[in-house]
């Protein structure tokens, strides 16, 4: 039996060290937009969580901070999330991207070719690692 389809992912839900350092790094690099704040938990421990929604492409970002501290980075080798990859539509969508980063003062790596994509590869705050995808094929 096949598995059903859905229609759009929803969120992505990313823990951080510090929200407020995230969640403006998403807005200032990324473009995204605040969409909600709420608490979770249980009344005594309520927890924050920032919503954040980028305009042009609908994905969602859930960002919150652990519950119990650990203080340690991002790390892909664990298992887990890898990265997070979004497309462009043209080599020049990939080079504004290049310069908007610069901009920014976000490091991040030359132009890769993988063969069916050109990608530059960066890291949040967190080390969450994110790629801009020119698919090529």
């Amino acid at each position: 039996m096949p598995a059903p389809t859905f229609t759009r992912a929803a969120h992505v839900a990313l823990v951080v060290r510090d929200m407020a350092v995230s969640v403006a790094f998403y807005e200032r690099v990324l473009g995204f937009e605040q969409a909600s704040e709420r608490r979770e938990g249980p009344p005594e421990a309520r927890h924050p969580r920032q919503l954040v929604r980028h305009p042009d492409s609908g994905l969602v970002l859930g960002i919150h901070e652990p519950y119990e501290r650990s203080n340690d980075r991002f790390d892909p080798q664990r298992t887990g999330l890898d990265h997070l990859a979004v497309t462009v539509a043209d080599r020049g969508a990939l080079d504004s991207w290049i310069a908007h980063l610069d901009a920014q003062g976000v490091e991040h790596s030359p132009v890769r070719d993988a063969g069916y994509a050109e990608f530059v590869s960066f890291a949040d705050p967190d080390g969450i690692a994110w790629e801009i995808w020119l698919p090529t094929a």
